[in-house]
């Protein structure tokens, strides 16, 4: 963090705006990212805790959730690691925003494989192939724009879609 900084929740909040917005400069990344977006949110009056929710979701509309707390009497921030196995606890923004955009790295391959389980589970339920492509259209177009896939999205999911009757195809199913 750079020394002049005295505010570490401060130069936390700058950077990680331009980050979220670096990642949703058209509408076809803000939704590759599904719809990331964040939100400040203070606990108690004046000196209080600030909670930092970063939000997004994956085909179908589900939301996943990384929160950040920021105690500036301690001037320090936790969040859980990656593997949300344990608390992290930094006085380093710079570390707290890197371990942030690792996590939003992330995002569009979680979304890709949210859609090919969706599509596993399509094949499963015996869903025809032109079932599955008119569904695969409809998150397309979905009006929620996080459940929404982009085009490149829809072009491997339909691959993707194609292997897997190809596959279940000649097991016999």
């Amino acid at each position: 963090m750079d020394p002049e900084v005295s505010d570490p929740m401060e130069w936390f909040q700058e950077h990680l705006d331009a980050a979220v917005r670096a990642c949703c400069s058209n509408p076809e990344r803000r939704i590759g990212y599904g719809n990331l977006r964040h939100e400040y949110s203070r606990w108690r009056r004046g000196e209080g805790a600030t909670n930092v929710a970063i939000i997004y979701e994956t085909p179908g509309g589900s939301t996943t959730q990384l929160n950040v707390t920021y105690d500036p009497q301690t001037k320090s921030f936790s969040y859980l690691s990656a593997d949300l196995e344990c608390k992290v606890e930094s006085c380093d923004p710079v570390e707290v925003l890197h371990a942030v955009e690792e996590h939003v790295r992330t995002i569009p391959g979680k979304r890709e494989r949210q859609l090919q389980e969706q599509i596993g589970l399509w094949v499963e339920q015996g869903m025809s192939r032109s079932e599955l492509f008119a569904q695969l259209n409809k998150l397309l177009q979905a009006e929620f724009l996080g459940g929404r896939i982009t085009t490149g999205e829809l072009q491997r999911g339909i691959q993707y879609a194609i292997k897997h009757y190809t596959r279940t195809e000649s097991n016999g199913g």
